[in-house]
């Protein structure tokens, strides 16, 4: 069986470690035959011929060699290795041309990325120091945080790290992305075209923001496979301090970085070029990246989740757009209604005969502690909160979580969460109340609601039915009348059932029966 192959993107401007850097690369290999580099030496001949070379197979190796003068900087020659050098490998590992390799790295990085809890990941953080000749670091964990914006707007990184003995199990999840150690999917690079507009400053943030609103979820590996020369010892040129016009290449990438992350509409029209071909994705929102970085572009702003580098776990698809249909009725205000914004059905006045019927039974069937799964505003049942020994609060709407804390901090035996009914494990409690809440996704999602709730211990569930509905699919977040004892749900017949005006029903089953 043919091996899964790497293409190796080294961009390497009058280094004198490149060389060196594509010899480790192969020696340390495990199948060094699946393994194609692909360089871009930007040199100054008869300056720079040590700066050009490597042991390793001709035929393994494809390269373009341009004179440092025509050089545009990193993100220029990454991005003509991607497009000119790249062939049709399986895996991309982009790294810079003063590396160091742990033995079997190839084989290490593919099942790494295998574990990460995601089926689109990319592997990056800053890798380990070594010293010339080959004296390398401690072996530690590198993760990335925030550490400031600069005065043009970039988000500059700096790392944490973690001891070897203490290292995870499993990547990590991140926001960030170190642009000399991306290990990823070839496919993530094809969805993702690497900016050659950009220069220096705001590569990274640039591209981490890109590939996780393309669907791409970001990890810090969970072992030292790469070493990194952060040393200036040889006194290697700087692209920088040969190009003259690195300043206005430099103002035109933060300005094209404003555009794309701060929303600011650049004075010069060369910083738009192409923007749309390197621009944001389309899976995810970047106001959905922030709240998950725990940054504000527009307000230079660097939550403590970004400068301690933790993050939770990634979302899928289903999760993302499960969370953005309800945080739009909430923040919209989708249902008119002036006193909730759960909707007119869930009024104090609407509610008041259901709510009596509800609290006793509870008290009847002895439900001390209620899960809440889809709590919305809590307008309806606030009342009845002091009821509970317990009241668990669970919405998929961050905005909805935020503002029902706001109102009931401090409250004893009353906590709230993010979460997911459909898929995020959930707390056990006596009962799981689901009011209004699977009417809005389709039945797929139903029915994974439901095996998500038995699988949580709860003895009832209670949950908004209609007799009768024929169970039509709807997107999520839209609505259709719902019967949970019909295909597909087939429930049994409830064991009590509360009406709930307007021909709803508020149907209540034993979940330990039978």
């Amino acid at each position: 069986m043919e091996l899964p192959r790497i293409f190796v993107s080294i961009a390497s401007y009058r280094d004198s470690e490149g060389p060196a850097t594509v010899t480790d690369l192969f020696a340390r290999a495990a199948h060094p035959e699946r393994v194609f580099a692909g360089v871009l030496w930007q040199v100054i001949p008869g300056d720079d011929d040590d700066c050009i070379g490597g042991e390793a197979p001709a035929s393994h190796v494809r390269s373009l060699t341009v004179h440092a003068s025509e050089s545009l900087g990193a993100c220029w020659a990454r991005h003509r290795i991607l497009t000119e050098l790249r062939r049709d490998e399986d895996y991309v590992l982009q790294i810079d041309s003063h590396m160091r390799f742990e033995p079997g790295w190839d084989e290490a990085f593919i099942a790494m990325l295998q574990r990460c809890p995601s089926p689109r990941p990319v592997l990056s953080s800053y890798p380990v120091p070594y010293q010339l000749p080959d004296r390398l670091g401690e072996r530690r964990i590198p993760v990335q945080i925030a550490k400031q914006f600069s005065d043009q707007g970039g988000l500059l990184l700096h790392s944490r790290a973690l001891p070897y003995e203490c290292r995870p199990q499993a990547p990590l999840p991140s926001a960030f992305v170190g642009a000399g150690c991306i290990f990823a999917p070839a496919a993530a690079f094809d969805e993702v075209p690497y900016d050659p507009l950009l220069y220096f400053q705001g590569e990274e943030i640039t591209l981490a923001v890109r590939l996780w609103t393309h669907g791409w979820d970001l990890f810090t590996p969970d072992d030292v496979l790469l070493y990194h020369d952060y040393s200036n010892e040889r006194g290697r040129p700087r692209h920088w301090s040969d190009n003259r016009d690195w300043a206005t290449l430099s103002a035109r990438a933060h300005a094209r970085l404003r555009c794309l992350l701060a929303r600011e509409l650049p004075a010069d029209p060369e910083a738009m070029r192409d923007i749309a071909r390197y621009g944001l994705g389309t899976r995810r929102t970047l106001e959905e990246y922030e709240r998950f970085a725990d940054l504000d572009f527009r307000r230079r702003t660097i939550g403590p989740r970004a400068a301690d580098g933790r993050f939770g776990s990634p979302l899928d698809d289903g999760e993302v757009r499960r969370a953005r249909a309800f945080s739009r009725i909430f923040n919209e205000r989708t249902w008119g209604c002036v006193e909730t914004r759960s909707g007119p059905g869930s009024t104090l006045a609407a509610t008041a005969a259901m709510r009596k019927s509800l609290l006793k039974l509870l008290q009847r069937l002895n439900v001390r502690s209620l899960l809440d799964a889809g709590c919305g505003d809590l307008n309806w049942f606030g009342p009845a909160l002091d009821t509970l020994d317990l009241y668990l609060g669970i919405d998929v709407s961050p905005e909805v979580i935020d503002y029902v804390l706001g109102l009931h901090r401090g409250r004893r035996g009353v906590f709230f969460n993010v979460a997911d009914v459909v898929s995020d494990a959930l707390p056990s409690a006596d009962a799981v109340l689901c009011r209004h809440v699977l009417t809005h996704l389709p039945n797929a999602q139903v029915q994974a609601a439901l095996e998500n709730i038995r699988r949580s211990g709860a003895r009832y569930l209670i949950a908004t039915s209609h007799r009768g509905a024929a169970n039509a699919e709807v997107e999520p977040g839209g609505w259709r009348a719902q019967d949970l004892c019909a295909p597909p749900f087939s429930l049994p017949p409830p064991a009590f059932v509360l009406q709930d005006g307007g021909g709803t029903e508020l149907r209540v089953w034993d979940l330990t029966a039978g």
